[in-house]
C-alpha cells in the first residue's frame, strides 16, 4: 500500500514538473525571440504542417515513441508516455494562458527577461521530474539510447542533437533569436542548480529515499 501510494506521489510530482516547464516553453514560445534547439524544432515543424506548437510536439513524440519501441522499449516508462500525450495540450493550453498578456508588444529587453524566467522555470520543472523517477521524455529517451549503442560521451551526443534541432528548426522556420543563446547559456547551469533541491522536494513529500542511480516504482510496458 505504501509503494502504490509512493508512486501515487511520484506520478503527480512528475506531472507537476511537467506543467511548469511547458510553461517555461510557452513563454520561449510568446516572446518570440528564439528558444531552447528542442522548442525551435517544434516550432519549425509546427509553421511547416500548419499546426499547434503542442500537436508538433506530440507528432515528435509519437515518431520517437515509436521509435524506441522498435530498438529498446525496456527504457519506456508510465512517465514516458504521460509526456506523449501530455505535453502537446500542456504546451498548447500554455500558450492560450499567456496570451492573454501583452507579451508580444513588450520591448526587447523585457522580452529577454520574459526568456531567463522561462529558464528557470524549465529548470525547476525538470528538477522536479528528474527526481520523481517514473520516466523520461522521449527526446531525451533517444540521447540515452545512443550513448549506449555507440559508447560516445552523452555531452557530444546531446550537443549534436541540440545543434541538429537547432539547424532543422531554424531551415523550417522556426526562431532563432537572442532568447536562443539565453536559452543556451543559462538553461544547464540553472538545471544544476535546481537538481537538489528539486531532490529534496519530492523527497519530502513522497518520503522514500532513494540511493542515486537506483529507480524504484518504475512501470514497464
Amino acid at each position: 500500500m505504501i509503494k502504490i501510494l509512493n508512486l501515487l506521489k511520484r506520478l503527480a510530482l512528475f506531472f507537476v514538473g511537467m506543467i511548469i516547464m511547458q510553461i517555461g516553453v510557452a513563454l520561449f514560445l510568446k516572446t518570440n525571440i528564439g528558444s531552447d534547439p528542442f522548442t525551435l524544432f517544434t516550432q519549425g515543424l509546427a509553421f511547416i504542417l500548419d499546426k499547434t506548437p503542442g500537436n508538433a510536439n506530440m507528432i515528435i513524440s509519437v515518431i520517437l515513441f515509436c521509435l524506441i519501441l522498435l530498438i529498446e522499449k525496456s527504457r519506456i516508462n508510465i512517465g514516458t508516455i504521460i509526456c506523449v500525450v501530455g505535453v502537446g495540450p500542456i504546451i498548447d493550453l500554455g500558450v492560450k494562458v499567456i496570451s492573454f498578456f501583452p507579451i508580444t508588444s513588450l520591448n526587447i529587453v523585457l522580452k529577454m527577461l520574459l526568456v531567463v524566467f522561462g529558464c528557470a522555470l524549465i529548470s525547476i520543472g525538470f528538477s522536479i521530474l528528474s527526481a520523481s523517477k517514473v520516466g523520461m521524455a522521449p527526446n531525451d529517451i533517444v540521447s540515452f539510447i545512443i550513448k549506449d549503442k555507440t559508447n560516445f560521451q552523452y555531452r557530444w551526443i546531446r550537443m549534436t542533437l541540440d545543434i541538429s534541432f537547432l539547424i532543422i528548426g531554424f531551415l523550417l522556420g522556426g526562431v532563432f533569436g537572442i532568447g536562443t543563446l539565453i536559452s543556451a547559456l543559462l538553461t544547464g547551469p540553472f538545471i544544476q542548480f535546481c537538481l537538489p533541491y528539486g531532490k529534496k522536494f519530492v523527497n519530502a513529500i513522497v518520503k522514500d529515499r532513494v540511493e542515486d542511480g537506483e529507480v524504484k516504482n518504475k512501470m514497464y510496458l
